[in-house]
């Protein structure tokens, strides 16, 4: 991973100076919650490094592991200590030869959604552990209609 990152003048640019592995640990909707970030860059803000297969697919593979909202969680802990709504980038390396390396900022837009539906997310657990039930999600019926 090292390698591939070294190749990518942005990627050095992010990780140049910071705290690797920084936890952080605040109140956030009304819960105790901790974030463990892989990079902290004073000036850039959350940088999170990530492994993929093809870096060509690492876009879908981040929507599909829902890599926004685990960066709205992190940028909101952040947030509740610092008062401030730090940037927020992704760097991901290929895991095999020739570990091609790329970095994405995440816009504010795409994390004031993520973090309103971790909001929510959040809202349904309090009520959850509150009443006792714990619904599925799948309890309707829905419908199919992808060919």
């Amino acid at each position: 991973m090292a390698t591939g990152l070294s190749m990518n003048d942005n990627a050095v640019d992010l990780i140049i100076e910071g705290v690797a592995e920084g936890v952080v640990r605040a109140q956030y909707c009304g819960l105790a919650c901790q974030s463990r970030i892989d990079w902290f860059n004073p000036t850039r803000g959350i940088i999170d490094l990530k492994s993929c297969d093809d870096l060509t697919w690492f876009e879908a593979d981040a929507r599909r592991y829902g890599y926004a909202h685990q960066l709205a969680f992190y940028r909101a802990v952040v947030g509740e200590l610092t008062g401030e709504q730090v940037p927020v980038h992704l760097i991901a390396v290929e895991k095999k030869e020739p570990y091609r390396c790329g970095v994405w900022v995440i816009p504010d837009e795409v994390l004031a959604v993520a973090r309103r539906e971790n909001e929510d997310a959040i809202g349904r657990l309090i009520d959850c552990e509150s009443s006792g039930a714990w619904p599925s999600g799948y309890e309707d019926i829905r419908v199919f209609d992808y060919i």
